[in-house]
């Protein structure tokens, strides 16, 4: 079977599972990048002559092109699913990817927004084009760790601030409800009172651009990175990703329990939210005296 034919028919699987445009978009990247290094390297694009070679070739290729540890581990993990989705629909007799090993990560610790940087951004917001909206974005990524898709996904509707509370619509069109604290949501409220201009009467996103459309993923990045700039800090400090992480540290460090901070964020297993508690170093050091068991003694 061709490459190109089996990755088709994994889309339409992907389609009919309701996976996000974002899905789809990533899986369509990683199939030209595969037929661009087969292509380069003279393979047949066939699944019947592909062999576990190539692909570790092809990993091999992808560090040579200047992608990061990240990427590549992003492309392996995509070409072990479609393959292994093949396999279990009994589309290929022989799957090449099965003996595929993932890349091994970096134990680098991920930028996270603290609360000195937030409150650095509120006052940057305020020099902006649009500061009400710029401190509400700030604040609804800080206060509920969203992800941006959902951010820019929320409308007027699903703002039911009298249970304090925001609808929002996480991976997989799986929708689920999010506290907010009463400083966000008031921030909202005067955004949308007093700055919210929208294009037409059938643009119902809460938060949009200058010429009242909704904002896209592209645009809430580049805010937050001229906001980073203007606070003399990385970009990747203010990344809309680090704001997430902000918000689930945050939550542990003032006393939530990983099983609430798992329903907030939308995570499917509670591996993932653990991930967060390798961020409280110095909390777990500051705790040990209290609960030293050889010092209690």
């Amino acid at each position: 079977m061709r490459i190109d034919t089996l990755w088709q028919q994994f889309t339409y699987h992907l389609r009919i599972k309701r996976r996000s445009k974002n899905t789809l978009a990533f899986y369509d990247v990683s199939r030209r990048t595969l037929a661009r290094f087969l292509e380069e390297q003279g393979i047949e694009p066939d699944t019947a002559t592909l062999t576990v070679s190539h692909l570790r070739a092809y990993l091999l290729w992808l560090e040579e092109q200047g992608l990061g540890p990240g990427g590549i581990h992003a492309h392996a993990r995509g070409i072990k699913a479609v393959f292994n989705w093949a396999e279990k629909e009994e589309l290929l007799t022989r799957n090449p990817a099965k003996r595929l090993e993932l890349p091994s990560l970096p134990k680098e610790r991920q930028p996270t927004v603290t609360t000195a940087v937030a409150q650095a951004l509120q006052k940057a917001c305020k020099k902006t084009e649009q500061p009400l909206r710029d401190v509400a974005i700030v604040l609804t990524l800080f206060d509920t760790g969203v992800r941006v898709h959902e951010l820019i996904g929320l409308k007027l509707e699903d703002l039911q601030f009298e249970r304090g509370l925001v609808r929002v619509m996480g991976k997989g069109a799986k929708e689920r409800y999010v506290p907010i604290g009463s400083r966000a949501m008031s921030a909202v409220s005067a955004y949308i009172r007093r700055e919210r201009h929208q294009r037409h009467a059938g643009v119902f996103n809460v938060f949009l651009g200058r010429s009242g459309e909704p904002l896209t993923r592209a645009g809430v990045s580049i805010r937050l990175a001229k906001l980073a700039k203007c606070i003399d800090v990385n970009r990747e400090v203010c990344a809309p990703h680090a704001f997430r992480r902000g918000f689930a540290v945050e939550f542990l460090r003032n006393g939530g329990d990983v099983f609430t901070l798992q329903q907030i964020m939308g995570h499917s297993s509670l591996d993932m939210t653990r991930r967060y508690v390798t961020f409280l170093d110095d909390d777990l050091k500051a705790a040990h005296p209290r609960f030293s068991p050889v010092d209690n003694l």
